[in-house]
């Protein structure tokens, strides 16, 4: 029998996570920016993040799919509160090294790799092709875009929004909060 999953947000992201969740999961979304919509994409919207403690006894399960990092992270300590559990949705062309360390709540797209000893997370959404390399850590609730590189031995902090083909070099850090534009290279200072 298949879990049924709340995806909180019906954007962009959310949407494209949504096409890789029902691989595995009955999804309903939760977006208080479509007031007057039953559905996206043919996916039922049932209700606003107001209502997620309501929504609680029928949905044990979500991933917060909102590319506000900030907001992220404040939904998901709302629903830890509830006590719902955060599933990972993976693509199945992503690559995750058996000896990688992942958190709970992230989404990784299309052909994302994660190397053996990297650190990932908890609420980490990484767009396709985005590569996290040997011995890297990334915090909780960083948004990644597509073709980007975290290099060996760089820090990347909580909350962090990285743009589209940014390499963070060997042993760069990236602090809690920043934004990185698009075509970006962080260097080690």
């Amino acid at each position: 029998m298949r879990g049924k999953l709340l995806l909180i947000g019906a954007g962009g992201f959310g949407r494209v996570a949504m096409e890789q969740a029902v691989k595995e999961y009955d999804c309903f979304f939760v977006d208080d920016c479509y007031p007057d919509k039953k559905e996206v994409c043919g996916i039922p919207l049932v209700g606003k993040i107001s209502d997620l403690a309501s929504l609680f006894g029928t949905y044990k399960k979500l991933v917060v799919t909102i590319g506000n990092t900030k907001l992220r992270e404040s939904i998901y300590q709302k629903a830890k509160e509830i006590d719902f559990k955060f599933p990972n949705i993976i693509a199945p062309s992503a690559y995750i090294s058996p000896f990688a360390s992942v958190g709970n709540g992230c989404v990784f797209l299309n052909n994302v790799v994660i190397q053996n000893s990297a650190h990932v997370g908890n609420g980490v959404l990484l767009s396709p092709g985005v590569e996290i390399h040997h011995d890297s850590f990334v915090d909780d609730n960083t948004l990644i875009y597509s073709n980007s590189a975290v290099r060996t031995y760089a820090h990347v902090g909580k909350r962090a929004w990285i743009g589209s083909t940014v390499s963070i070099s060997v042993n760069a850090k990236v602090a809690d909060d920043e934004i990185i534009p698009d075509g970006t290279v962080r260097s080690a200072l």
